[in-house]
C-alpha cells in the first residue's frame, strides 16, 4: 500500500521576497529568479514601500537611471547582480520591520547613518559583501537581548 504525503501547511516565502512581489519559498527558487533578473516592478515596489524616490533607490544599488529606463522600456529584467542587491535590501528591510514592529521606526533606522556600520546607513551597509547577513544578525541579537 502506497501512502502519499500531503502537506498540512503552506511553506512561507523567504524573508524579503514578499516586499519584491516574489513567491520564492526556497533558496533554489530565489536563486533562479535572481539569475533570470527581477522585473523592474520589483524595484519600484520596494522604493514605494520604503518611501524612497526611484532615483534614490537606483543610487543605492548603483544602477544608472538611463540603464533602468532602458530595461523598463524594453521589458527586460534587471541584471542578476542588481536583482541580488535588491533582494539584500528587501531582506534587511523585512528584518528591521520585524524587530521594530513599526514600519516608520524601521525605515528611519534603516536610513540613518550608524557608527556600528562605519557611519553608513544599514541599507548601504547591507550592500557590502556579507553586509546583509551582518545587519540581520545584529537585529536578531538585539531582539534576543544580546549586547551588541
Amino acid at each position: 500500500m502506497t501512502h502519499t504525503f500531503t502537506p498540512t501547511r503552506t511553506v512561507p516565502p523567504l524573508p524579503g521576497t514578499t516586499l519584491l512581489g516574489l513567491k520564492a519559498t526556497t533558496l533554489l527558487e530565489l536563486g533562479d529568479a535572481a539569475r533570470q533578473g527581477f522585473q523592474t516592478a520589483a524595484l519600484e515596489r520596494f522604493a514605494r514601500h520604503l518611501g524612497l524616490t526611484l532615483g534614490d533607490t537606483l543610487d543605492l544599488i548603483r544602477l544608472s537611471e538611463s540603464t533602468y529606463h532602458s530595461y523598463r522600456r524594453k521589458g527586460k529584467p534587471l541584471s542578476s547582480d542588481d536583482s541580488t542587491q535588491l533582494y539584500h535590501l528587501a531582506r534587511v528591510t523585512e528584518a528591521a520591520e520585524g524587530y521594530f514592529q513599526s514600519v516608520t521606526e524601521a525605515h528611519r533606522w534603516l536610513m540613518t547613518p550608524r557608527a556600528t556600520f562605519g557611519d553608513h546607513t544599514p541599507l548601504q551597509f547591507a550592500l557590502l559583501p556579507g553586509g546583509a547577513e551582518y545587519v540581520t544578525t545584529l537585529l536578531s541579537r538585539l531582539e534576543h537581548g544580546v549586547y551588541t
